[in-house]
């Protein structure tokens, strides 16, 4: 299984054009660790990213990289725990991304604020979040489990 494609590439795209604020085609190291404290990888902080990346900023093409070398260096320290879904540690941090009030559970109102956060906010408009959960809400409680979560990813792949 390719664990890399857990983001699309037109997934990492969008949000930096959302990131990149001002338009200038350039992602702050400010900005690139929001994004993966977001994604709940928050492991270093920005003057520990200015090292790795031995830069105070990317632009789109060294975002991407740094997505793809992050995603690779996971991997191997890990042992695919955080970014395949076939570990359910992966699953868990993922799921918790999402469970916005730690509740246990994923309503259509956290799945928005979390679509929103990562710079879908146009999406956001469009789709129909409670739809998305009643798509796999299996116990018909309104709101997503841990389970529920798990399966959708399986299946997704």
């Amino acid at each position: 299984m390719d664990c890399s494609s857990f983001i699309s590439i037109n997934d990492l795209r969008r949000m930096f054009q959302n990131l990149d604020k001002n338009q200038d085609g350039l992602v702050s190291l400010d900005e690139l660790h929001w994004i993966l404290e977001t994604l709940g990888w928050s492991e270093h902080t920005p003057e520990e990213l200015e090292l790795f990346v031995g830069k105070k900023s990317l632009d789109l093409d060294e975002f991407l990289r740094f997505y793809d070398d992050a995603v690779s260096y996971r991997k191997e320290t890990k042992s695919d725990s955080v970014v395949c879904v076939d570990n359910d540690d992966a699953i868990v941090g993922a799921f918790n991304v999402f469970d916005v009030d730690g509740d246990g559970y994923i309503s259509s109102e956290e799945l928005r604020t979390v679509l929103e956060r990562l710079g879908f906010e146009e999406e956001t408009k469009s789709w129909d979040c409670g739809r998305m959960i009643r798509a796999h809400d299996k116990n018909l409680d309104g709101v997503i489990d841990f389970e529920e979560f798990k399966n959708m990813l399986l299946h997704v792949q």
